[in-house]
């Protein structure tokens, strides 16, 4: 296994298992475009939040996804998510199988910025 930014990254069934799920890969695209909270997730996906949970928890633990806290002008705080993965690759080559995990870099400064620009 290739991996640039991870050690410890889940194995390739986990990660198999985890792409097989139809809400899963569009937790992981919508959030890859803008953060999102659970209920905007669970409105997506067309699931419970409760679902959208149990998802969000996996992708979270295999490092596949973000929680952020967004503030409010009301002074309160919301939980969001944002997808890490860029790419998943698998490769079978010369009796082999590889997979590669790329995640995306995202400078803390330039989320800062684009979160108080909504304000």
């Amino acid at each position: 296994m290739t991996d640039d930014s991870v050690a410890d990254d889940p194995d390739l069934a986990t990660l198999v298992d985890l792409l097989d799920d139809e809400h899963v890969r569009t937790i992981l695209a919508a959030t890859s475009a803008e953060p999102l909270s659970a209920a905007a997730l669970s409105d997506r996906c067309g699931v419970s939040t409760s679902a959208v949970y149990r998802r969000v928890d996996r992708l979270v633990d295999a490092d596949l996804l973000d929680e952020r806290t967004r503030p409010r002008s009301d002074g309160h705080h919301d939980t969001v998510y944002v997808a890490t993965l860029e790419r998943f690759e698998l490769r079978v080559v010369d009796g082999a199988v590889d997979w590669t995990v790329d995640r995306a870099n995202r400078d803390v400064a330039d989320e800062l910025t684009r979160l108080w620009g909504k304000f």
